[in-house]
């Protein structure tokens, strides 16, 4: 008898499993695009994962690096669910692509512009020198363009830009020696200081109207499946809090990932959180004055409304219900 009641007890365990019955929610798979560089653009989904964040979701969030082309190009063929790049997703955006930014982590850049140990000055750079970006018309060849212009330098015939990947290719070949200069993260500025390389500039000084980190996804996704794209970016957003208010921990976390010493990590730190926006969204003045600045770079005479490249609807309301919940 005891033993007809086992066999019954698994049977219906197994009835259980297979049609889902008292079983937690399945856990989704994310495939999450990001640039890979030691960035703290990169971090805040690091620590949506190691908080536990996405896992409270029935999320698990897979980063992959890709460049930030064919980060895009996956996010629009359905490689990827969501992109970490904004400054690539707009550019797309307003050449036609079905795309939206929910998400915006920065306000203006945190990137220094580098020579290599003969370029001391950007007027240095004439004469065809080759400069590195991520890519072509994303957020670091656009601004690039735009202060090399302000320092007189043409883009178009002074100077070769080129797109030559993550940061870390970048400043490989900047000491290396296959780069005349290249744009920076701020990890990969302190190691070209040690290396001896001269610093151009820092876009932060600059009125350059940049978002370049949160997360994009297709308008497929956004309208078929709201509720996977809420549980993501709530992990996300809690991610971004937390790491605004925890500097101590925070610090730490850069310094251990970015294997860089405390004191390189909090300035880092901070310099992020002046960049930083409060709750991941931005105002619609904000988004008038990127757009405008990208049709600028991209040469794209069509007037674009903010609502066809942001959409922070689900993210405001998000913010909402964590502010009622005390988080």
């Amino acid at each position: 008898m005891n033993i007809e009641r086992a066999i019954a007890f698994v049977l219906l365990g197994l009835a259980l499993i297979a049609t889902g019955i008292g079983i937690a929610h399945a856990v989704d798979e994310v495939k999450l695009h990001t640039s890979g560089s030691t960035s703290a653009n990169v971090l805040v989904y690091k620590i949506g994962q190691e908080k536990g964040y996405y896992r409270e979701e029935n999320l698990n969030v897979l980063a992959i690096t890709a460049t930030s082309q064919a980060g895009i190009q996956g996010l629009v063929g359905g490689s990827f669910d969501f992109s970490q790049i904004l400054g690539q997703t707009s550019a797309a955006i307003l050449h036609g692509a079905p795309l939206k930014n929910v998400m915006a982590f920065d306000t203006r850049p945190l990137f220094w512009f580098f020579g290599s140990k003969k370029i001391k000055r950007v007027q240095d750079l004439k004469g065809g020198k080759l400069i590195g970006v991520s890519s072509i018309g994303a957020n670091t060849d656009q601004m690039t363009r735009e202060v090399l212009a302000m320092h007189g330098i043409d883009p178009r015939r002074d100077v070769v830009i080129q797109g030559t990947g993550t940061g870390a290719v970048r400043l490989a070949a900047l000491i290396g020696g296959s780069l005349d200069a290249a744009i920076v993260n701020p990890t990969e500025s302190i190691v070209a200081r040690k290396q001896g390389l001269n610093e151009l500039f820092f876009y932060g000084d600059y009125d350059l109207n940049i978002v370049s980190g949160g997360a994009a996804l297709t308008d497929r996704t956004l309208k078929e499946r709201p509720n996977f794209v809420r549980r993501f970016l709530r992990g996300t957003l809690r991610a971004l809090l937390w790491f605004r208010a925890n500097e101590k921990e925070s610090v730490a976390r850069m310094a251990e990932g970015f294997k860089i010493s405390r004191d390189d990590a909090l300035e880092i730190y901070q310099a992020t959180l002046k960049s930083y926006t409060l709750d991941g969204t931005i105002s619609r003045e904000h988004q008038e004055k990127i757009i405008a600045f990208q049709r600028k770079q991209l040469k794209v005479e069509k007037e674009i409304a903010p609502e066809n490249v942001y959409d922070f609807t689900i993210l405001r309301a998000l913010n909402e219900e964590l502010k009622k919940a005390g988080r």
